[in-house]
């Protein structure tokens, strides 16, 4: 939950768009919905480069946005010095990865926008569920 909570922030600060938090407490009761996803269990071929992480929906500025997030590191280091997991935008559009360029490394490597949209297309509609509140 922290890491989404982080993602959210990073997210609307690299887009330029004032935090929403109150507008992802609001909708989702204090707590964003996420759901734990692992490259065993894909469902379409797995478009990153860690075997596991989480989906997450976050609302900014009213636009709901799916996010990849790796899991905590294991060397995540203490107060001061603290590595935060990479989390990439999870989207066909190509205007909205741009917003994930500094941690594109999350994205298992691919050798066309083509491409990597075709393997990012069912984990989007996963996350989209996640932010209509629908049964996973």
């Amino acid at each position: 939950m922290r890491s989404a909570i982080a993602i959210s922030a990073a997210l609307g600060a690299s887009l330029g768009w004032p935090a929403s938090s109150a507008a992802n407490e609001a909708a989702f009761g204090g707590g964003l919905p996420e759901l734990a996803i692992d490259a065993r269990d894909t469902i379409g071929e797995w478009p990153f480069a860690v075997e596991q992480g989480t989906l997450t929906c976050v609302e900014v500025n009213g636009q709901k946005v799916v996010l990849f997030s790796e899991p905590w590191p294991e060397d995540a280091g203490g107060f001061g010095n603290i590595k935060l997991p990479r989390n990439v935008i999870v989207s066909v559009n190509p205007f909205a990865l741009l917003a994930s360029i500094e941690d594109r490394a999350l994205y298992r490597p691919f050798d066309s926008l083509e491409t990597l949209i075709r393997r990012l297309a069912p984990y989007e509609a996963k996350g989209r569920e996640l932010c209509e509140g629908q049964e996973i």
